[in-house]
This record gives C-alpha cells, structure tokens and sequence, in this order.
C-alpha cells in the first residue's frame, strides 16, 4: 500500500497528498504552542582538517514564534510539571554546495544539546519584545531568542542524531558519549576539501544551515519550520566558511535551489501521520538532445522524517533506454552506527530504481535517508518528463503507508479506467 501525492505542477502532473483532513490542516496553519525556529546562523567555526576533510560548526540563534514557553531543560532535572532533562532542544548543522545544475549536501555534524537559555529581545523575533518565561533559563519565551555560537555548538561532546526521532522530538538523555574525537572534524560538519577546492568546483556556490529539534514544539506539529541556511563563501587556502547576505528564515538549504535555477521543481512529500513528517524533493531536467535525451536530476531530502527511506523508484510509460545512472549520499561519521554503503540502482523496461543495500549485522542501522539528511540520484533517459507514469519512495521503517508516491501523471495512471495496469 502507498499514499499518493497529487497537486499541478510545472509539466502537467498532478499532485496531492490524500491523507487525514487532521493533518492537512496541521501542515497547512502551525497549532498554537511553542515553536522554535533558527533565526540566524551568525558565525562559524573553522577547526582545521585531517585527512583531507576539515571540520567546521556554526553558530545558531533560535527563536519561539509560538504563543508558549518551549522547554529548555537541562542536566539537573526537570523544567516543570512533567518535565525531564531530556525536555530541550537539539541542534544539528549541515553544509551543500550548487554545482553544475546539482544540489548536493557536502557536510554534516552532530548535535548539540541545548543547556539553557538567555531569552532575549531581538527585532524580527514575534514582536521584538521577550516574554520572560517563568523558569528563566528552563525556557525559552514566547518572542524570545537565545544565542548559541558556533564555538559552543562545536564543542565536544556532541550527540547523534542517530538517538532523535526528529518526528517526535524524543530522545534518551543523557545521550550515549563514545563519538571520535581524534581529529579536529570528529562529531562537527565535517568537510572533504576537495568538495570546496575552487579549482576542482568552479562557480559552485554553498551553503550552511542550522536545524532544531525540540519534543514540546515537534509534538504540537511544528517541526515542519525548523530549519534555516544561509550563503558561504570558501577562502582559498585555509578554507575559511565566509558568510554571505542574511539567514533565510524557516526554510531547510534545499529551498534555495528553485530560487537560484527555476528550471527546478520542488514539492513536499508529507507522510500522513501526526506529527506530519516531510522529505523535499527537488527535480531538474534537462533536454540534452532535442526530442531524443533528457538528463534527470532528483535531490531528497528527510527533513524530520524518523521512518526514514530506502527506496526510490521512477516508472516511465514504456519501455525506456537509460543511461548514466548515479547516486550520492552524505557518510555517518565519528562512531555513528549507521552503515555507509551507497544505495545501487538497477533498470528494467520502463523503471530506473535505487535501494539501500541491507546491512545483516544491525538491520536497522543501514544506510537509510535519515532526518536532516539529503541525498541524490540521476540518470539519463529518451524519453521527457511528461512520460513518467509516478514515483514511489518506500520508507524504511515498517508502518502504514509503505511507501509514498508522488509526481504522478494521471493521463497515463487512470488510462483505463484503473489506476495502473495491475493495481494496488
């Protein structure tokens, strides 16, 4: 069984996502309750490299633009009734880099925990006056910001994110310590300098981004918003992250792309369930032969989804010559468990098609689409976009639905009368 996405978009297909009219509306209007968001990303810390891959974090100021106190407990207990010390957010910071028409994550850290708050005024924050909450530095209030500096979120001990489920905003705490920490990128946004080399990426441009996750504000639907990046640019030589304009508020980085280039499509894929969880799928496709050969481009990325993906599949309508097939995926590090194995991919008749290879030693440790996490696969093919049938991404942790179709072309789906030649 698969949920179906359908809606128009620019080639024609239609597009929804026919799910509970609970969780429409959730998506749709935030429900009142707190709701942190990344306000600004405003410095970053450059920790030198090893290896050929250098270790960075970035600082990250939140803000609650929700009508109640998030909670921002710490180690000594709890910050209210009901509360424990795992009531606080957790912080994860990624880097992407736009190159020759694709959009790939180049970098990823662990998280911070956060510890306590400074609950600050900041213009731009809900009115620009802090509404002191009652336990202080246990919360943070309604129109409040708190500053955490890229020093204070690369300091070590770091957390997985492999112990959140950024769905629910649940995690054990304190968190499980034993991450790497033998060379200066173990645990932070860690880097190859080859993917930032300006001889080896000319006129490639990149991107930071900060990511917050919090149970009280996940479970009140609002971990959809959580996300923020921000421009850099890279200093010849020491590799120096430059930042560049100003934070671009409640959007994840993969949002910049269709901004940039808009030959770019960029939907939601909203898995029904509540709290909603979301990927974003971004496509490119470029006509390289008229009438004869396109060039597919996909990027995907889990933004708080905990049952994760490991399949993704695209049909065409008839048989179909592809070639050029590739995937690329951003490697766990530091002693996280998760395999990194890439995904392979395998063509028939009218399907191209990439799976997470299995990992017997520790099943639920293979390389799955993970939340704040992006991945990217392409290929050739003869025939234009307006003769894919649908795509499917199947989701790795066992649940209803199985898997997620979207960007299906109903012309063909609903030919006869059925949706497909052999039904669901």
């Amino acid at each position: 069984m698969h949920a179906r996405l359908t809606s128009v978009s620019r080639f024609g297909f239609l597009i929804s996502l026919l799910v509970a009219m609970t969780l429409s509306g959730s998506a749709l209007a935030a429900p009142a309750g707190p709701d942190v968001t990344v306000f600004s990303l405003p410095n970053i810390t450059n920790y030198g490299s090893a290896n050929g891959i250098r270790g960075y974090s970035v600082g990250t100021t939140s803000c609650n633009i929700g009508d109640a106190p998030l909670n921002w407990c710490n180690q000594s207990g709890g910050c209210g009734l009901g509360t424990t010390s795992a009531d606080h957010p957790v912080i994860a910071q990624n880097m992407y880099r736009l190159k020759n028409g694709r959009f790939d994550q180049i970098g990823a850290g662990w998280l911070k925990h956060g510890f306590t708050s400074l609950n600050q005024s900041s213009s731009g924050c809900g009115s620009g006056t802090c509404s002191q909450p009652a336990l202080g530095g246990r919360q943070l209030g309604v129109g409040c910001t708190d500053p955490y500096s890229s020093g204070l979120n690369g300091s070590w001990p770091l957390g997985r994110k492999s112990e959140v489920n950024a769905t629910t905003g649940v995690f054990p705490y304190p968190f499980t310590q034993g991450g790497a920490q033998s060379v200066a990128w173990n645990q932070r946004v860690a880097v190859k300098e080859s993917d930032m080399d300006s001889a080896l990426n000319p006129g490639a441009r990149f991107f930071v981004e900060g990511h917050y996750v919090a149970p009280d504000d996940a479970q009140t639907g609002n971990g959809l918003n959580n996300a923020s990046y921000r421009e850099v640019t890279v200093s010849a030589g020491s590799f120096g992250l430059n930042l560049q304009g100003t934070t671009v508020r409640e959007k994840a980085a993969i949002e910049v792309w269709p901004t940039i280039d808009n030959t770019v499509e960029l939907i939601n894929v909203d898995v029904p369930s509540v709290p909603p969880q979301r990927f974003h799928v971004a496509r490119k496709v470029t006509e390289v032969t008229p009438g004869q050969l396109w060039h597919y481009e996909y990027a995907i990325h889990n933004m708080n989804s905990d049952r994760g993906a490991d399949q993704l599949s695209i049909v065409f309508a008839g048989n179909t010559i592809f070639s050029g097939v590739g995937f690329k995926d951003i490697d766990a590090h530091s002693n996280e468990p998760y395999d990194t194995t890439d995904w392979t991919s395998a063509t028939s008749a009218d399907t191209v098609q990439w799976t997470t290879p299995p990992f017997p030693s520790a099943p639920n440790n293979a390389n799955a689409l993970r939340w704040a996490t992006m991945y990217n696969f392409w290929f050739d093919a003869n025939r234009p976009p307006s003769e894919i049938t649908t795509h499917n991404l199947r989701l790795f942790k066992a649940g209803s639905p199985a898997s997620m179709a979207f960007l299906e072309n109903l012309s063909f789906v609903f030919a006869n009368g059925f949706e497909g030649a052999s039904g669901d």
